[in-house]
């Protein structure tokens, strides 16, 4: 492991990264990614590491000691993978930090091609190709305390020593079952994908939204911080009783608990907020059903196959739809058509669910 924290440890850094992806093989061509960031009760998050593996070293980066602008020539490489594990966030404030990154690789999305899990952990997919165990009590340590303790800098860089080690193993599954290209030019738009909630347009969500906007002018503080989306949305569906249940919610900061809480309690205490937030077309519920089939015949996971949306927007007619092209529609959408056609049944046998 190297530790750069300093102008001559920065040229290092390009001296042996440069040898090493030179002298790598094809399979071995290839960085993993990670990196240690604080931003609770931050307007902008702050980086405290970043970490890069090749197939011979690992770098640890100081960004609070060095610029990282010398790592924009490696991030923006688009003939060189970078591979992240649920990689977004990390995506998300290199590039605060000016560094857009090229030529994405997820373990995580990959594993949504190998099995069923939608979200896998960093934990259980290290234990699930390594058999190892990781210890995951350094990921809330305090990473901007300096210096660096050494377990600290050990933990940091086994993440993206593993992490290029669960890379390999996938690929090679991946071109066992002929799914390797399945990803391709899709990744960075699982990236981009628009997270405000379906909520965003009610007359509650709004009202929410633009107290969190004033309070976090107010305050000098990120919206986010304050209140996350995902909470905004479960109020707008679940009014007061969701409210009564999060009073140590970690989408809300502790400053500003109690006053987000009784505003929101008010607004909610007199509406009416449907028990019944499930899509009215109940084909949509057997498309689910099918769907669930098929993604354990083909040991896929079922939400990269095809959201809700897409179900829905089937049920209603649409054809230009991604579940109905490729691989999708090999898997699921030809199935989905057919039982719209009506061609297709739903039935028991011996207490299992089949298609007929």
């Amino acid at each position: 492991m190297i530790f750069v924290n300093s102008p001559e440890s920065v040229c290092d850094f390009c001296e042996i990264f440069a040898a090493d992806v030179a002298e790598a093989s094809e399979e071995d061509k290839f960085i993993a990614v990670d990196t240690e960031f604080i931003r609770e009760n931050l307007s902008i998050p702050l980086m405290c590491l970043v970490q890069v593996a090749t197939a011979r070293t690992v770098f640890v980066i100081d960004p609070l000691a060095v610029d990282l602008a010398f790592l924009k020539p490696v991030l923006e490489d688009e003939k060189l993978p970078k591979v992240f594990h649920a990689g977004q966030q990390d995506v998300e404030i290199l590039g605060i930090h000016n560094l857009a990154v090229k030529n994405i690789c997820d373990t995580q999305l990959y594993e949504m091609l190998l099995s069923t899990h939608d979200r896998i952990s960093y934990q259980d997919i290290v234990k699930k190709y390594l058999d190892k165990n990781i210890n995951k009590s350094y990921s809330t340590s305090n990473w901007m305390n300096r210096p660096l303790n050494k377990k600290q800098l050990l933990y940091s860089a086994e993440d993206v020593l593993y992490l290029r080690s669960v890379h390999k193993k996938q690929q090679e599954l991946l071109r066992r079952c002929g799914r390797c290209h399945w990803l391709d030019g899709e990744i960075a738009s699982f990236y981009k994908k628009d997270k405000t909630p379906k909520t965003k347009e009610s007359n509650l969500f709004q009202q929410l939204f633009g107290w969190r906007a004033a309070k976090a002018a107010e305050i000098g503080m990120d919206a986010q911080s304050i209140a996350h989306d995902t909470l905004l949305n479960k109020i707008c569906k679940k009014g007061t009783p969701l409210i009564r249940t999060v009073q140590n919610s970690r989408w809300i900061i502790n400053d500003t608990r109690r006053e987000f809480l009784q505003f929101a309690e008010q607004l909610t205490k007199n509406m009416k907020i449907s028990k019944d937030i499930r899509p009215k077309n109940i084909s949509v519920y057997l498309l689910k059903a099918i769907l669930e089939i098929k993604s354990a015949e083909s040991s896929v996971a079922a939400s990269i196959i095809a959201t809700t949306g897409e179900l829905e927007k089937l049920c209603n007619g649409y054809s230009d739809v991604k579940c109905l092209r490729g691989w999708r529609n090999e898997i699921f959408g030809q199935y989905a058509q057919s039982f719209l056609r009506g061609e297709l049944t739903i039935a028991m046998k011996n207490s299992n669910v089949i298609l007929k």
